[in-house]
């Protein structure tokens, strides 16, 4: 019985681990969606606790927790996301900046599904939002600094394409239980990686360029940020896709 108990707990445990793992990856999967779709311009994942202006737009807390449980919601709310809210009843009017929504021209009807679904079931546990807002933060600082000109969140699933740069997640897959990862890393992003010796051979760039506009601080929160994502399941390709070849070669 014992045995059987001990068991049964390393199941449940593994079992939970699992599925928290899989939350924290759509998480991960939406905040880059809606990163890249500009949504962050005017909302935030969660309210400022004394803000000194009204915000642009609700949070995403504000937005869960003002439509959960209520029927039929979806369709109008999704449509309001695509064509935005000129001419309309304005739902968050005297609590927000922005005297109505825009339309999201560059979100595809799928992508703003998805991020809506997301949204209206966000949990608003604090602990949780803090490490979707740290997420969050850290997408916006690699997207102000240039990083995801050529870095993406995760890796390209298309074969038949050679990204500029490895992802985030295949790089902290490489980097994160070697020795003196961070400070290495640190020094590529300040001061590039002309003159060294190519390690990613199935991308298109030949070095990385210095990034001369982010402080050192802030480089070294972006490193720590990439070497915390979750790696499971990501290959390292250092040589390119069978058939083809490197700008290097």
């Amino acid at each position: 019985m014992v045995r059987l108990k001990l068991s049964l707990t390393t199941v449940i445990a593994a079992v939970a681990f699992f599925l928290v793992s899989v939350v924290h990856a759509k998480d991960e999967q939406m905040l880059a969606l809606a990163n890249a779709s500009g949504c962050f311009i005017c909302h935030k994942i969660a309210p400022e606790a004394n803000p000194d202006d009204l915000p642009l737009a609700p949070s995403y807390q504000e937005i869960a927790l003002r439509y959960r449980g209520e029927n039929d919601v979806f369709s109008p709310l999704l449509d309001r996301v695509l064509h935005g809210t000129v001419y309309r009843d304005q739902a968050w009017s005297g609590k927000v900046g922005m005297r109505f929504m825009p339309p999201n021209v560059n979100v595809t009807r799928e992508d703003a599904s998805s991020l809506l679904h997301w949204i209206l079931k966000l949990d608003i546990d604090p602990e949780v939002a803090e490490r979707l807002m740290y997420h969050d933060r850290m997408l916006a600082l690699s997207t102000v600094s240039g990083c995801t000109i050529c870095h993406r969140v995760d890796p390209v699933k298309e074969m038949r394409v050679i990204p500029l740069a490895p992802s985030f997640k295949e790089v902290a897959a490489h980097y994160r239980d070697r020795p003196d990862s961070k400070d290495r890393l640190l020094e590529s992003v300040l001061e590039g990686t002309q003159g060294n010796q190519k390690v990613w051979q199935n991308v298109n760039m030949q070095f990385m360029p210095p990034n001369v506009a982010l402080k050192k601080d802030e480089a070294a929160e972006l490193v720590n940020w990439i070497l915390s994502l979750d790696t499971k399941g990501v290959a390292i390709p250092m040589e390119p896709p069978k058939g083809m070849r490197s700008s290097s070669q």
